[in-house]
């Protein structure tokens, strides 16, 4: 049996990083306040469908309702087991249409066979169609008395809000990072898996919260170790699993730090050679930055999402470089992510901007400049702390002063243009999806320039920008959320301009309906 069924939690004692959900459904037990419907949503593995197992033998336990099931009874047994005719386990993915949810609607009116109450764990609730939830709200809405449902998704917000409000909901957090460490060493020790502290955290990090993807991966690295006659260690994992982007993002981070372009450039072609996903490596690379900047504020918020020795290497090495040095290489390498999602070249793009990270001394963009400046008012200010003559802070004045003016003759549209071309795809995102039908002219349009707050968009023809001039004032919102920014929105045609798509390549029907209805004129 796979280590997750073997080690599945059988009692709230054993649900380990969800104290919260723990605590209010014991106080509901011991009470016998129970409600008629439980909604537990949370990230994978995080161990929603084990706490509604849990809640199930709570229910109809013998000694029960109780927060504490013996698992020893004939109901326990039964539920454990799956045999159980009261207790039914439904899987919303492949039962979500209108007929099995009237098929289960029927059979809710029928009394439990054997227990006190009938429970129907429904997984992947969020995968109902609109018709089948239709059919399930009448049942929600009014159950019979003998009838306790519990929901469990990782995407609430797909369940229509009428099903919502009818339920208890219970938010599963993701398993900190120490607590899956902790848990997967007394499942090791338990199974006589040698694996040291560094190796359980490399799985740890690999699984992203979910304890039953930690222990798939320990289980297989235990097999993998068995060929070898060895112990597990991170050499280990990395031939199990792959080289993990967050090693060669460490292997980055330092070539950035010490400003060796030749290091760094390296490391990217190493880990391309790997077969490393650019965009994968960047978003590593990003979480290194953040952590920094974190250890910066507060060096106790790192305790859940890293190591205790992650935690602490990352606290010790932050105050060594400038926040204004870990905010500019925040702002640089999500703008090459972005870069890289709307189309372009991913490791050009993280190339590019790594390099222009490096080089930031030689980089005349109002962005680095204005980097420059924070971290030497910042280096001025620890100087003033510990300076016992006022004669390195009057040498350092000039220094900030040239730099403030070389920042402010620096021409502000090119930075500018540059981030907005960067955020154009998210720009784009927000705005369809709250108003499809102007894909195809957005498609169509390009970020042309940024001048004196407003963006201008050039059109290859007047009907596109007559569609997109009545919805200036939803773009303009868009670009405010996304890059924090109010700025207006010019249109302008331009027949030389080319994207992707021709101008007059309409040829999905739904597109072209869409396109069609906003070019009708509207009744008064």
């Amino acid at each position: 049996m796979s280590l997750y069924r073997a080690w599945r939690p059988k009692s709230f004692s054993e649900l380990v990083g969800q104290d919260a959900v723990v605590r209010t459904l014991s106080s509901a037990l011991s009470s016998g306040k129970l409600a008629h419907a439980y909604l537990f949503s949370g990230p994978r593995g995080s161990g929603k469908t084990s706490a509604a197992k849990i809640l199930a033998r709570c229910i109809d336990c013998v000694a029960g309702p109780t927060p504490t099931p013996d698992n020893t009874c004939e109901n326990c047994r039964a539920i454990i087991d799956g045999t159980a005719l009261d207790v039914l386990e439904i899987d919303a993915a492949s039962n979500r249409g209108i007929d099995e949810i009237r098929a289960l609607r029927d059979a809710v009116k029928f009394a439990p066979a054997a227990m006190r109450k009938k429970v129907y764990i429904i997984d992947e609730a969020h995968m109902l169609t609109k018709e089948g939830a239709n059919a399930f709200l009448r049942t929600l809405e009014e159950p019979p008395p003998h009838v306790v449902f519990i929901l469990a998704t990782t995407e609430p917000e797909r369940l229509p809000v009428t099903i919502l409000s009818r339920c208890q909901r219970y938010a599963f957090a993701r398993i900190a990072i120490p607590v899956m460490i902790e848990r997967m060493r007394e499942i090791a020790n338990a199974e006589n898996i040698g694996i040291d502290d560094a190796a359980l955290a490399a799985i740890a990090y690999r699984a992203d919260g979910g304890l039953r993807d930690a222990l798939t991966m320990l289980e297989q690295a235990a097999a993998f170790a068995a060929s070898n006659g060895e112990s597990i260690d991170t050499r280990t994992i990395e031939l199990a699993f792959g080289t993990a982007g967050r090693e060669r993002a460490r292997a980055l981070l330092d070539a950035l730090l010490a400003r060796d372009a030749a290091a760094m450039m390296r490391g990217i072609e190493e880990a391309s050679d790997a077969g490393t996903d650019m965009q994968v490596l960047a978003r590593s690379l990003i979480a290194e930055f953040r952590n920094l900047l974190v250890a910066r504020v507060d060096p106790d918020l790192l305790s859940r999402d890293l190591a205790p020795e992650d935690a602490e290497r990352a606290a010790k090495r932050a105050p060594e470089i400038a926040q204004a040095t870990i905010v500019r290489a925040l702002r640089v390498l999500s703008d090459a992510l972005a870069l890289a999602r709307g189309g372009g070249n991913p490791r050009l793009e993280l190339e590019t901007a790594l390099l222009r990270f490096v080089l930031a001394q030689e980089d005349p963009s109002l962005d680095a400049l204005a980097a420059r400046v924070a971290a030497l008012e910042e280096r001025k200010g620890e100087n003033a702390a510990v300076a016992t003559a006022p004669a390195a802070a009057k040498r350092t004045v000039p220094v900030i002063s040239s730099a403030v003016e070389a920042v402010a003759e620096q021409p502000k549209s090119a930075m500018s243009l540059q981030r907005v071309r960067a955020a154009w795809q998210s720009i784009r995102g927000k705005v369809e999806a709250q108003r499809q039908s102007l894909r195809a002219p957005l498609s169509r349009a390009v970020v042309e320039g940024v001048d004196g707050g407003a963006i201008t968009l050039a059109l290859p023809q007047a009907v596109f920008m007559d569609v997109l001039r009545d919805h200036v004032a939803l773009i303009e919102r868009a670009v405010e959320d996304v890059l924090g920014t109010p700025l207006h929105v010019k249109l302008r045609v331009d027949g030389t301009v080319r994207t992707k798509a021709p101008a007059t390549d309409l040829e999905d029907p739904d597109e072209l309906f869409n396109y069609a209805s906003e070019r009708i004129p509207k009744k008064p």
